[in-house]
């Protein structure tokens, strides 16, 4: 990135420590984001509260990442010896997900837990031999997964659920009776949470960094807009679309006159209550957005479990300088417990700098602790950090959206349960 501007977050480095340190409450379990390095400008881009991407992190990693697991769950009240059940999504075809679950659960195991292992709802044509399956993953680890229903049936053997599902088609209700912490808090899945409402939150954060950093916060955080209630297929929500993406777009050029940036504008249309890089697409002109093809409508028109969108987020789009060979390349940082327990890169061969690399043709690359003691690593770490508690933030809203003076949430670490608010 640009040394100036690097220089300038690092320099105010103790600074920027103690106001995070000020603002972590009831922090996400873990989460990941998707960091962007422009070279003028670094920027969280999307944050993941169900990260899918353990199985990329270097080994190296592993004592820290178990580690501040295991401080994140004791900010919880879960002791160490206890036991989870970790709860995963239900593609178990898919056998690098499969990968993730399997470390998932050695990183739970090395911080002192003892988990098993489900998913929300039943695994379709899975022939269940007692209440479990027998699963392989990409690499051959063996993965033993209970049924739903026996999972429930023993709920009480468990300390907390640990949710790596983010239930873009909804919350299983045997889960949202569960009296044990769920972590993170089912109530924040894909189903309620909105990337136009985090990304409110995290501009408000950026917005303080830049004042103690010293440079306008546009440096860390993407323009955006949000439309909502639409239906991509009619061409007046495309309208609609297309003439906001222009003021955006004339909102990014002015930006770039004003820093002499010698770049061309363009935008992402993404769905508001989307993951795995679905229902998105990059647009260089808003007259682009009137003229999609069918394939391109089919592709906003529904996301992750089919679930149809209608609401969605308009975002500056943020180049990457990042390669990985010849393969253009962004950081992928994870958290947990709000502290930084590794990095991975996500790269695509082929895709440009202006475009998704969540997308086909992408692959990851294990990065190892010894690679990541620089400048670039420490900046992409703070900006993971500022969008961890945008998420704690996010998360409050969702379980209180009236702000009421609920005791314990979203104050004292060590009460955010997954009960909801009406049972408080």
């Amino acid at each position: 990135m640009n040394r100036l501007l690097q220089n300038k977050i690092l320099s105010a480095e103790g600074r920027i420590e103690e106001w995070l340190i000020s603002l972590e409450k009831d922090v996400p379990l873990f989460m990941s984001a998707d960091i962007r390095d422009a070279g003028f400008k670094i920027a969280s881009i999307d944050a993941n509260l169900f990260p899918a991407g353990f199985n990329n992190l270097h080994e190296s990693w592993y004592p820290l990442a178990a580690a501040e697991l295991k401080n994140a769950l004791l900010r919880y009240g879960v002791q160490p010896g206890s036991k989870l059940l970790l709860v995963c999504e239900e593609h178990t075809r898919n056998l690098f997900y499969l990968q993730n679950v399997h470390a998932l659960t050695q990183l739970l195991q090395l911080a002192g837990f003892q988990v098993d292992t489900t998913t929300q709802f039943t695994i379709e044509d899975a022939n269940y031999s007692d209440g479990a399956l027998s699963l392989t993953t990409a690499q051959g680890n063996a993965v033993h997964m209970f049924s739903p229903d026996k999972a429930a049936a023993n709920h009480n053997d468990y300390a907390a659920v640990v949710m790596n599902h983010d239930s873009s088609a909804g919350t299983a209700e045997w889960i949202k009776q569960l009296a044990i912490p769920v972590l993170p808090a089912w109530q924040a899945g894909w189903h309620t949470r909105s990337k136009a409402r985090h990304f409110e939150h995290y501009r408000r954060l950026t917005t303080e960094l830049g004042a103690i950093v010293g440079v306008d916060p546009w440096f860390f955080a993407p323009l955006d807009a949000h439309v909502t209630g639409v239906d991509i297929n009619e061409d007046s929500a495309r309208s609609q679309i297309a003439a906001k993406a222009e003021q955006l777009m004339r909102d990014i050029q002015a930006r770039y006159d004003e820093y002499q940036i010698k770049e061309k504008p363009f935008v992402f249309l993404k769905s508001d209550h989307g993951t795995y890089g679905m229902a998105m697409l990059s647009f260089d002109n808003s007259g682009e957005i009137l003229e999609i093809n069918r394939k391109e409508k089919n592709k906003l028109f529904k996301g992750k479990s089919s679930v149809v969108v209608k609401d969605y987020l308009l975002q500056e789009g943020v180049p990457t300088i990042l390669k990985t060979g010849e393969h253009f390349a962004e950081n992928v940082v994870m958290l947990a417990n709000n502290r930084f327990i590794g990095r991975f890169g996500r790269a695509n061969e082929q895709k440009d700098a202006r475009t998704s690399l969540n997308s086909t043709g992408m692959y990851f690359r294990q990065i190892p602790l010894a690679e990541s003691q620089n400048a670039e690593t420490q900046v992409a770490a703070i900006m993971t950090r500022v969008a961890g508690i945008a998420l704690q933030r996010e998360i409050c809203e969702i379980l209180n959206p009236a702000d009421r003076d609920v005791p314990g949430l979203c104050g004292t670490p060590g009460n955010l349960q997954s009960k909801s608010l009406s049972q408080h």
